[in-house]
């Protein structure tokens, strides 16, 4: 598209000032030049100045320009994306059926926080029915190296805002916009899933309801500080809790699951895979 709309600015200018000069051929060579060279910076300017409308007009009506654009944005703010194209050849003609459509609705104010929030739930959605299925049969060690970015990720969305936290600690949808560190602790976990998913193996079974529940138990017990009574009763009804209060208790809830061993580690984080 760079070089298509550079080629045709210089054609216009260059046709600008050609029909200038014919139409003035008999005035001297001097004003002719003259005019022929405001011709060409005038239209030249002008198709510049047209420049966004013509290219959002591009990006709404052309689906392979429209992707190109997405695609870089994607690969430029979380670049193990491209990576989990390599992983399934249908994962990208996906991402682009449902993304498309998001960006379009949403060009007129790329700013705006909701345009990220219907990215990321269009985008979990595709990576849910593609990545989880194979990553979640890793092998313990992947698994357990993909559950331990999460309190680096939650403290990373808690320094920037920790009623952001409390979003994705919940959610899982980043809704902060233009955040390098997030950015790069978003990738961090990416590319964990990448390595899950290439350990994947279906003996690798999930974990049953009592093993799960042992690993929690004991997780409980090591948090910092101890959970109260009060903390507990929150946790079952954690959604309706503030989203200050959701961010710090999953902090600690995930801080005390890192001080699990490997094997116990591997089951809690196996079922939160599963289930995100």
């Amino acid at each position: 598209m760079e070089i298509v709309f550079l080629g045709v600015t210089v054609a216009a200018a260059a046709a600008a000032a050609g029909i200038v000069a014919l139409l003035t051929r008999n005035r001297p060579s001097r004003n002719r030049s003259l005019l022929a060279a405001l011709a060409a910076v005038i239209v030249g300017g002008a198709a510049i100045a047209a420049r966004p409308a013509i290219e959002l007009h591009y990006f709404n009506t052309n689906d392979d320009y429209a992707w190109s654009q997405i695609r870089t944005e994607i690969l430029k703010r979380y670049p193990p994306v491209g990576d989990m194209f390599a992983l399934d050849t249908t994962i990208e003609p996906d991402l682009r059926k449902h993304l498309v459509p998001v960006f379009r609705a949403h060009r007129a104010n790329m700013g705006d926080p909701s345009t990220l929030q219907d990215v990321a739930k269009a985008t979990m959605a595709v990576f849910r029915s593609k990545i989880v299925p194979v990553a979640v049969t890793g092998t313990d060690e992947a698994i357990v190296a993909w559950g331990d970015k999460t309190v680096p990720t939650l403290q990373a969305f808690k320094n920037a805002s920790p009623d952001a936290c409390g979003d994705y600690a919940m959610t899982g949808v980043n809704r902060v916009s233009n955040n390098p560190t997030l950015d790069a602790a978003l990738a961090d976990s990416q590319r964990a899933v990448i390595a899950a998913y290439k350990s994947g193996n279906p003996d690798n079974k999930m974990p049953t309801a009592e093993e799960l529940g042992t690993a929690y138990e004991q997780a409980r017990t090591l948090a910092e500080p101890p959970f109260s009574d009060a903390d507990l009763r929150a946790f079952q009804d954690l959604k309706s809790q503030s989203k200050v209060r959701q961010c710090d208790m999953m902090l600690r809830l995930f801080a005390a699951i890192d001080r699990l061993p490997v094997k116990q580690k591997a089951a809690i984080y196996r079922s939160i895979m599963a289930d995100s």
